[in-house]
């Protein structure tokens, strides 16, 4: 018997124990449920408690199996918290690894289809930490800890569901927040993130929604299609963070691969991809106080903030971008969007009051790819491709970087973007005068700005995730240039050496290419 039979089985009988043992006597005594009724976890109030790693997992049983959590009441469409730290590490031990709450169809090791189902409900993670995330499905759709969520569009077009039906309102809303994902691995096809994977009608009107709020995660997401550090494909993506990789074979965000807003997010870290590639959405509508710092490479549509969209806002990013076509330091290529957007976003083309703080915008050399080989570059040091609807009136943007490089752009070039002035209109006098400040370099002004600009980001400091990112040494590099890129001073290098002594020495000028630092 292979190892997959082997786990099956075992699941198996892992459900029909936990199925049995939910609506009966034995399950009081088991501690499974403690409540009078039937339910299969504690309830307090209208609210199922997840205690344990084993009714996490049998979580995923419930909803995946389209089961009740008691008598009367989907376990799809239901609220849950979780109460506890959890590590998963003995849920993910076969060759797939953890099996997403809310899983599509798909078809099992003998060929044949088995029916999914999808997550519609609210999970707080009552701000505690999950490890031991690990999926390895690169040929299945929607993949993270959950999955996916329902598509309400009926069959019939144009769809006439009642939206104010008490059946429509139940599934109408998926709502994850208060939860931290500590070093997952997740691998996935399309509509790949290690907190939520899939929204399966993104760009249509109103058929279902995912909100993922205050969830950080850190380690390494690849994605056989769509895929971001914290959702796949989503709604919107609030106060939230990444920091490791993402990887993709298409669109790909270092919080979301496709998302209608996101607000008040970072990422640290690399992203790459194909097409509409960003270090904060792969292609965002609107991204509001957010910023970024690494790495951003892909062939078509490449920014720092988002691939593409249009209104960003309140932006910084310290991101060096690396793109072939329509390639921009903040976004790749900005237009009006005729969609609908959650409260407090805009789809109108606009970028005010950011800062472009990368150090490098490179174009990559050509690929084997033909769809790429012909076109113009249409790269800036802002955006680099301006579709309908941008006012330029409506541009007031910090530029970039005293010392930026661009490298490879032969065309596409927009005047007012690309000569270096240090801003263009500009309508908020407390900036400038931090950028006047004799002691204001570029090399310090994010983290000075960031109190000043970003409030919204306070929350970051009590981050069980934040302030910290792994650095590796380059040629040339000194505790304090270092100190000035990552913390904005560089005379805090004695903070970096005191976390990293043991792996520097005694000394703190021996640091060499190629080690790696633990900056806080």
């Amino acid at each position: 018997m292979g190892k997959k039979s082997v786990a099956a089985l075992l699941l198996w009988a892992f459900a029909g124990w936990v199925s049995a043992a939910c609506f009966s006597d034995q399950a009081l005594a088991a501690g499974v449920s403690e409540t009078q009724g039937p339910a299969c976890f504690v309830k307090e109030g209208d609210v199922y408690l997840i205690r344990s790693a084993a009714e996490l997992k049998y979580l995923a049983v419930l909803v995946n199996e389209n089961r009740e959590v008691e008598p009367g009441t989907s376990a799809q469409t239901a609220s849950y918290l979780l109460t506890a730290d959890l590590d998963l590490t003995e849920y993910c031990k076969d060759g797939e690894g953890w099996e997403p709450i809310g899983r599509k169809g798909y078809m099992d090791e003998t060929g044949a289809y088995v029916e999914g189902g999808c997550f519609n409900g609210t999970f707080d993670g009552g701000n505690h930490v999950i490890t031991g995330l690990y999926i390895n499905r690169p040929d299945e759709q929607a993949q993270g800890l959950f999955g996916c969520r329902e598509d309400l569009r009926p069959s019939d077009f144009p769809y006439t569901a009642d939206k104010n039906s008490d059946e429509f309102q139940a599934k109408a809303e998926t709502e994850i927040k208060n939860l931290y994902i500590k070093d997952c691995d997740v691998t996935g096809g399309y509509g790949t993130g290690a907190v939520m994977g899939c929204l399966w009608n993104f760009f249509q009107e109103d058929y279902g929604e995912i909100h993922l709020e205050n969830c950080h995660v850190t380690g390494t997401v690849m994605s056989y299609g769509t895929g971001g550090g914290v959702g796949g494909i989503v709604t919107t993506v609030k106060d939230s963070s990444f920091q490791g990789t993402v990887n993709s074979m298409g669109e790909a965000g270092g919080i979301a691969g496709e998302a209608y807003y996101i607000d008040g997010c970072y990422v640290r870290g690399e992203v790459s991809g194909s097409g509409n590639v960003g270090g904060i959405g792969g292609m965002a509508v609107c991204v509001r106080n957010c910023y970024t710092m690494g790495t951003v490479t892909g062939y078509n549509s490449v920014g720092g903030i988002t691939g593409m969209g249009a209104c960003i806002t309140g932006c910084y990013t310290r991101t060096d971008v690396a793109g072939y076509v329509r390639t921009g330091g903040m976004i790749g290529e900005i237009q009006s969007m005729a969609v609908r957007v959650p409260e407090g976003a805009s789809a109108a083309a606009r970028i005010q009051n950011c800062f472009m703080g990368g150090r490098k915008i490179t174009r990559v050399e050509k690929t084997d790819k033909e769809i790429f080989q012909d076109r113009k570059a249409h790269n800036g040091y802002i955006y680099g491709f301006p579709g309908a609807g941008i006012d330029r009136d409506e541009q007031r943007i910090w530029l970039y970087r005293s010392d930026a490089e661009a490298d490879g752009f032969d065309s596409g070039f927009y005047d007012y973007l690309c000569t270096p002035v240090e801003w263009t209109r500009f309508d908020q006098a407390r900036w400038e005068e931090i950028l006047l400040a004799e002691d204001a370099q570029w090399e310090d002004i994010w983290a000075r700005t960031a109190v000043d600009t970003y409030p919204r980001l306070e929350w970051e400091e009590e981050n069980l995730f934040a302030r910290t990112v792994t650095v590796m040494v380059q040629e040339g590099d000194s505790l304090s240039l270092i100190a000035r890129r990552l913390l904005g001073n560089g005379n805090r290098w004695g903070e970096i050496y005191e976390g990293n002594r043991a792996v520097i020495g005694p000394d703190a000028n021996l640091i060499g290419p190629g080690m790696e630092l633990d900056v806080k």
